[in-house]
């Protein structure tokens, strides 16, 4: 049985014995099932910062100067922004376009204290993979499983969610 199909039925099984019923869905992509034909290995672009951008510049140019982290020729700006937050710009290390992330906090600590197991990454992405993963509350609200795709000039494209339960939402 595939890692995530198993994780699905665990936390199922895991809300079930307190009571909550989960739905059964899809189980999350792979990174595999998105791969990219090849890494960009040359010098990265200056980051075109945008005037809504300037007040995160330093991690944003910061961020571009890192080798090539996400879909074939991105880079991630990840940076914390107060306990428990992260908060992310995407940087195309060939054309220095910067894609708009989001903040995001940690899955609430009652869900957390309930699973087995290792923790899930708040997120996760692959230089050869256009998958992008949260594991958090985006905004602060609407905690789960969030699946994005890197759209070649588009950004992030939401293409799954799951949230938790009712019970474990802020």
């Amino acid at each position: 049985m595939p890692r995530t199909a198993l994780f699905a039925l665990l936390l199922a099984s895991s809300l079930a014995a307190t009571g909550i019923v989960v739905e059964a869905q899809d189980p999350r992509p792979t990174f595999s099932a998105f791969p990219v034909k090849s890494i960009y290995r040359g010098k990265s672009a200056p980051p075109r910062i945008t005037a809504e951008q300037r007040a995160f510049g330093t991690h944003i140019r910061t961020g571009a100067r890192a080798p090539v982290q996400f879909a074939g020729h991105y880079t991630v700006a990840l940076f914390g922004c107060g306990t428990e937050c992260s908060m992310f710009y995407i940087i195309d290390a060939i054309s220095g376009t910067v894609y708009d992330g989001f903040a995001f906090v940690e899955l609430p600590t009652g869900w957390i204290e309930r699973q087995k197991g290792p923790l899930l990454p708040r997120i996760a992405f692959h230089p050869n993979s256009r998958l992008l993963k949260i594991n958090g509350c985006p905004n602060e609200r609407d905690c789960g499983f969030y699946d994005y795709l890197m759209l070649e000039g588009s950004g992030l494209k939401l293409i799954r969610k799951q949230l938790l339960p009712q019970a474990f939402q802020y």
